[in-house]
């Protein structure tokens, strides 16, 4: 079986590199619009989530450098993994 070399975008980000285009997928059912997790990736400077309609949704997926801070954040476990965000084919959470 060949390797394959995958090719990926990085973001350095508090002393570590991480992988862009990785994006958080939110549960609206476990979802409180507690906004922790807006809040703390808004501190840490990509501020890609935002509380619409009571619920957290990734409004800036671009912004994303996949550190996954809002997932430690969350309070209900909402945040459950990041998805590979591709602009023509967003995940159903987008």
């Amino acid at each position: 079986m060949a390797a394959r070399k995958i090719e990926a975008e990085v973001a350095e980000a508090y002393g570590r590199t991480f992988v862009k285009g990785n994006i958080p997928e939110i549960n609206q059912i476990r979802c409180l619009g507690c906004a922790h997790c807006a809040v703390l990736c808004k501190k840490l400077g990509p501020n890609v989530l935002e509380v619409v309609a009571g619920v957290a949704k990734v409004v800036r997926p671009g912004n994303c450098i996949g550190d996954g801070a809002c997932m430690l954040a969350c309070p209900t476990k909402a945040i459950f993994l990041m998805s590979r965000y591709d602009p023509a084919s967003p995940p159903s959470a987008v």
